[in-house]
């Protein structure tokens, strides 16, 4: 006689597969650290960014948005990148459509600061013309997170600074920044770091 599963059990079942969806998404996340899927890493621009465009994807897959933050009737979780980003293709194709747990990541274009309400990631390449520092002081305590290029992006606010290091993508974290906006970013992420600053001081890690 067959027994359908008790809500019990159909919980379980799905934390089980939340949990294996992210430990594959840290598996991948430090093959990509590792410079497997980064060949193109040194050929030009276009390849770059499409390794940057997977770490965007991943960043989502390690954190916690509050609850406030993410609209119950929308699906997707929104990487937000302005209309004139140079790079905007390569971050576009790389990941449009990709599933996130039940979310699908979505690029979202804008055209001005005032339409990053709403996004949860907000992306600021090096070529971007627009003040840095105005936008991150703009967005101080509100949930959404920031990944730059510039030397000064942690300085200004920023939570998530992107650097090349011997022709490989790596990355350096503000946790101060990420907690003063009520973003929990998973240990996991934090330990594949270069470096996070905890309160000011940076504690170098890889």
């Amino acid at each position: 006689m067959y027994l359908a599963p008790n809500n019990s059990a159909r919980t379980a079942y799905s934390r089980q597969r939340r949990v294996r969806a992210r430990n594959l998404g840290l598996l991948c996340f430090a093959l990509l650290l590792s410079g497997v899927p980064q060949l193109a890493r040194a050929q030009s621009a276009a390849g770059e960014y499409q390794v940057k465009a997977a770490f965007l994807f991943h960043f989502a897959q390690f954190l916690t948005w509050p609850s406030s933050a993410l609209n119950a009737g929308d699906s997707s979780v929104s990487l937000c990148i302005f209309d004139d980003e140079p790079h905007r293709q390569e971050l576009q194709t790389t990941t449009e459509g990709k599933a996130i747990g039940t979310r699908v990541f979505h690029v979202r274009l804008i055209s001005q600061p005032q339409e990053i309400q709403g996004c949860n990631i907000l992306f600021l390449s090096r070529d971007e013309a627009r003040p840095q520092a105005a936008i991150l002081k703009s967005l101080r305590g509100t949930p959404v997170l920031t990944v730059g290029e510039t030397a000064n992006f942690l300085a200004d606010g920023g939570m998530i600074r992107f650097h090349l290091e011997e022709g490989k993508v790596r990355f350096d974290i503000n946790l101060a920044a990420a907690e003063s906006s009520h973003l929990q970013i998973s240990s996991r992420l934090l330990l594949l770091a270069t470096s996070v600053t905890r309160g000011g001081v940076a504690d170098r890690g890889r």
